[in-house]
């Protein structure tokens, strides 16, 4: 696995979510993937990714794109992440970005990670499970 050296551009790999539906609007590039549900947002990260501010600020126009202006609900999925550099986090943690956001990861990292970024400015929970995460980000808001 190779690391990410801050100013070059991404390795080419292939999408990190698992795969679109044709008829729901996406937006992928270099680390990560954005898909907008009918419950939401749903974002990923790709494995062995450290995030620097370039990736989060990419990723932050990308949701607000395919919300529409809106604060939905956002399913984080951070599985095997590497770690995410202290000028990405405070993008994070500076911006509202959406109405709720469940963090998804499969371990230990992952639930660290997801810690050094529950201080933002909405209320987040971490989950083993993306359903249950899906169910709790989207329970906060209203139905559209």
């Amino acid at each position: 696995m190779r690391q990410t050296v801050l100013g070059t551009p991404a390795p080419a790999r292939l999408c990190p979510a698992s795969g679109h539906d044709p008829c729901v609007r996406s937006y992928c590039e270099g680390k990560f993937c954005v898909q907008s549900t009918t419950a939401g947002l749903q974002l990923w990260w790709a494995a062995g990714s450290l995030l620097n501010s370039t990736d989060v600020e990419s990723a932050h126009h990308a949701v607000r794109d395919l919300s529409e202006g809106y604060l939905l609900p956002l399913v984080v999925h951070l599985q095997a992440m590497t770690g995410i550099a202290a000028d990405a986090r405070a993008l994070i943690l500076e911006d509202e970005i959406a109405a709720r956001v469940a963090f998804v990861g499969t371990g230990p990292v992952d639930q660290v990670i997801a810690a050094f970024l529950d201080h933002g400015i909405c209320e987040s929970r971490y989950f083993e499970r993306a359903q249950l995460a899906a169910e709790w980000a989207g329970a906060g808001c209203p139905a559209t």
